[in-house]
């Protein structure tokens, strides 16, 4: 009875060590294909390069809208109905040029009795002038004669600046962007006339940090570029620098344009080039950073080895960025291949 029992325990102990003995097996084949691969892997290939020098200057880019640099609202100095329309919107005026006339027969007739009335006032003054010579009037006479030539003097001189106020005219020259009245409308005493813009004086205002103005100062040129024009570049001059940051802490930035061919309320881009030569700086691909502009780094080959090297960085143009710190002329930097590497990685190099 026991060997019947004794028989099926000895032949589990047997499976279950067999198959320890199977897996541990596995395991040793696995670590040796393990170190078998990193034995093969253990040389990275890679490209290099090496520091060249370049002259590079700062630029700063930033965006802006162009407005007219003189741009202003004509409005009504009358009331009155509009009996003539002259100019609208898109007409190019000059200063002087007649933009609407406003009814004026009430004001005309006025102007005609004050006038009528004014020639009887000065014979008054003047008949009683004589009388007071020879005391026939009073002095008081006299005195209220010519207080009421003065008084049509003075409504006569109103009506007129009435009646002129009547001829509604461009007081500089210009495009009329937008009109605010047809024939038969009525204008009140400062009701919007016309938007006129001088398409040519322009202005341009853009934002930049409190980095960048620092770097900024007003006369300094700027290329413009815009969509609207493809492959043409004009030229800007700063005008004024605001002297305090807004709540984003960006300065504004105006630049004085001259050139009729740009039209208000296109955007477009200003590039400032700071005035500088980096002869004395090496300067290497941007592919070669690892780790970002916030913690550059660069491999650096020796002896054939690769090595992490921590650097500082400057300006960059383009495809290639400023080394102001970190590496030499003569070191070798992995341009390609760096997501394979860690300090120390044994390399073989592709491009030498």
């Amino acid at each position: 009875m026991k060997s019947k029992i004794v028989t099926p325990i000895i032949i589990t102990v047997s499976i279950v060590g067999l198959i320890a003995w199977k897996l541990v097996e596995n395991k040793q084949i696995i670590d040796r294909n393990a170190e078998l691969s990193l034995t093969i892997n253990t040389v990275v290939p890679v490209t290099v390069e090496q520091p060249r020098y370049m002259d590079l200057s700062e630029k700063i880019s930033v965006n802006g809208r162009i407005d007219s640099e003189n741009e202003l609202t004509v409005y009504s100095k009358a009331q009155g109905v509009v009996v003539r329309k002259h100019r609208k919107a898109g007409d190019v005026v000059n200063r002087g040029t007649l933009i609407a006339q406003l009814e004026n027969n009430v004001i005309r007739e006025n102007l005609r009795l004050s006038e009528l009335d004014f020639v009887k006032a000065k014979k008054d003054v003047e008949r009683f002038q004589s009388l007071a010579s020879i005391g026939a009037v009073t002095l008081r006479e006299l005195e209220d004669a010519q207080i009421t030539l003065r008084t049509i003097e003075s409504r006569i001189t109103e009506l007129k600046d009435q009646l002129n106020n009547t001829t509604i005219i461009s007081p500089t020259s210009g495009v009329i962007n937008k009109d605010y009245f047809e024939e038969g409308t009525l204008i009140s005493i400062g009701s919007s006339v016309v938007d006129i813009v001088d398409n040519k004086a322009l202005r341009m205002y853009a934002n930049v940090t409190e980095q960048e103005v620092l770097k900024l100062k007003p006369g300094m040129e700027a290329t413009i570029i815009t969509d609207a024009y493809p492959g043409r570049a004009f030229t800007g001059i700063i005008k004024a620098i605001s002297p305090k940051s807004n709540e984003q802490y960006y300065y504004s930035v105006e630049l004085s344009l001259n050139t009729p061919d740009l039209q208000p309320g296109t955007f477009a881009t200003a590039i400032f080039n700071i005035d500088g030569n980096n002869r004395n700086t090496p300067v290497i691909s941007r592919e070669a950073i690892v780790g970002g502009m916030k913690d550059p780094h660069v491999f650096v080959v020796r002896d054939s080895k690769a090595y992490k090297v921590a650097v500082q960085v400057g300006i960059s143009e383009g495809q290639y960025i400023e080394i102001t710190n970190g590496i030499s002329s003569d070191d070798m930097i992995v341009k390609s291949g760096q997501i394979n590497l860690i300090d120390g990685t044994e390399i073989s190099i592709l491009n030498l």
